[in-house]
């Protein structure tokens, strides 16, 4: 699946948008408007974002987990061949997975203050007021979504990701 983004003025605008392409197939699950207007978005009956589409929880926790490894790795490195300990190989998977897990979970911690990496290069718009569309497609769709947000000339296209993970 791919998340496109379109950045509009109004939240009108947005619902407009948004009933559009449900009217043409595109499932209403699958599109969420950000904005500095909750309530707005709630009362235009439109989608927001879930917590882990707003901050970089997943992202924080991955990048938590590979430091988490890489510095079990390095101290067990250390520990071995600098000076000179001998761990009982229970002992270094045990090191392993608890350094891993206190990675993840501060990762996870630190992930949960930021901003989503993805809408990052979207919070200058958000905060002048401004709205992101986020649409998830099939490639199927794509074009056909593209097509009615360039007629409608309501939006501005504002790019596009590989929506995989959060």
């Amino acid at each position: 699946m791919k998340r496109l983004y379109y950045i509009t003025d109004q939240l009108d605008f947005a619902e407009h948008i948004s009933e559009q392409l449900s009217a043409n197939g595109i499932d209403k699950h699958h599109i969420h408007v950000l904005s500095k207007d909750e309530t707005g978005v709630v009362t235009h009956h439109l989608n927001g974002p879930h917590i882990l589409e707003r901050v970089d929880f997943i992202h924080g926790a991955l990048t938590g987990l590979i430091i988490g490894l890489m510095i079990a790795i390095a101290a067990l490195f250390i520990g071995r061949f600098v000076l000179g300990y001998h761990i009982v190989d229970v002992g270094q998977v045990a090191t392993i997975c608890l350094l891993m897990l206190f990675g993840t979970w501060l990762g996870g911690l630190i992930g949960f203050s930021h901003e989503n990496y993805h809408i990052r290069r979207f919070h200058r718009q958000l905060k002048e007021g401004r709205h992101l569309l986020m649409i998830d497609v099939q490639p199927s769709e794509e074009k056909l979504v593209h097509r009615i947000i360039e007629h409608l000339n309501e939006a501005v296209f504002g790019g596009e990701d590989q929506h995989v993970i959060m």
